[in-house]
């Protein structure tokens, strides 16, 4: 340094040392780029965080029967919080083991609604709804879901293989039951052709399957789990018509002489199910046999006529 010269080392610290300074510093203005990104972020954390729950699980729940039945709903009312009208408004229902009811409106009437309701989702504002004569809200939200299951239109499928994907519903099962289950879904010659066979990967969200593959995969999945009632919360949505109408004609088949709950805006194969309940912005509106309901003027008859119009125009096409 004497000489007007610096060595090697010092050298280098002199070079690295704005370079490094900057490096530090380098972040910053991407910081505030972003920063009214994660506000608003964090905004809609904080909303969800102090949101009140949906359901009030009991301090000190109650024994759960070891059947559900008879499953009774009396003069339900529900609303989402937020919302300024009632989901549903004063419904009745009666399942007695292997009854079958379709529950079937226009979007908005209320049908999911019911779902999360019997699923112990969302908790009423007044309104009975007992399990063998016992209160549901005083049982643990999970025994009552492990006595009432659903097949959700939109049932999440693992990044795994078919077989693991079943298998969340029983750990326990042999090969025959899981082969059992795909056989009633329809699905199980399709599993045979696969790959791998059972193995086979699905994708993530069954990424890999048709539509009508992933709801026949997730259909087999709740008839594995065994519910004494299961809830079918429109299975056939986002399908194509030809599609979605034989899952329907297929789902009745394999839940033939178990308690269902079938939720759809579809009418096609109704006249398997033991009732039909019309909902209109949560108000039962019409209720009884398909084929009574179908014979005489009403909503459901007008639904009727929409349908076969619809299928019309689409056969046209």
């Amino acid at each position: 340094m004497a000489s007007g010269r610096l060595d090697g080392v010092a050298l280098a610290v002199v070079i690295l040392t704005p370079l490094a300074a900057f490096e530090a510093v380098l972040g910053m203005p991407l910081a505030v780029q972003y920063r009214q990104r994660v506000r608003r972020s964090a905004e809609r954390v904080y909303e969800v965080l102090d949101a009140p729950a949906p359901v009030r699980e009991p301090e000190s729940p109650r024994q759960a029967p070891a059947s559900p039945f008879p499953l009774v709903v009396r003069g339900l009312v529900a609303r989402h919080p937020g919302q300024d009208r009632d989901a549903l408004a004063g419904v009745d229902l009666t399942f007695e083991q292997g009854r079958r009811i379709a529950v079937v409106g226009p979007s908005g009437s209320g049908k999911t609604t019911l779902a999360q309701a019997l699923l112990r989702f969302l908790d009423p504002d007044t309104g009975s709804y007992t399990l063998a004569g016992v209160d549901a809200y005083a049982l643990d939200g999970d025994d009552v879901r492990r006595l009432v299951g659903l097949c959700a239109q939109d049932a999440h499928l693992f990044n795994s293989s078919v077989r693991e994907n079943l298998l969340l519903a029983r750990k326990d099962a042999t090969e025959d039951a899981l082969r059992d289950a795909l056989g009633r879904a329809r699905l199980l010659e399709w599993a045979d052709g696969l790959p791998e066979g059972l193995d086979t990967l699905v994708g993530e969200h069954g990424a890999w399957l048709s539509g009508g593959q992933r709801q026949r995969l997730a259909l087999a999945r709740a008839l594995l789990a065994d519910f004494p009632v299961l809830v079918l919360d429109e299975p056939a949505e986002h399908l194509d018509l030809p599609t979605a109408d034989a899952l329907t004609a297929d789902l009745l088949d394999a839940t033939e002489g178990r308690t269902t709950l079938l939720i759809t805006h579809r009418l096609a194969g109704l006249e398997a199910v033991d009732e039909v309940v019309v909902l209109d912005e949560g108000r039962v509106v019409q209720r009884g046999p398909y084929a009574e309901l179908v014979s005489v003027p009403g909503p459901l008859r007008a639904m009727a006529r929409r349908e076969d119009e619809a299928g019309l125009l689409v056969a046209v096409r």
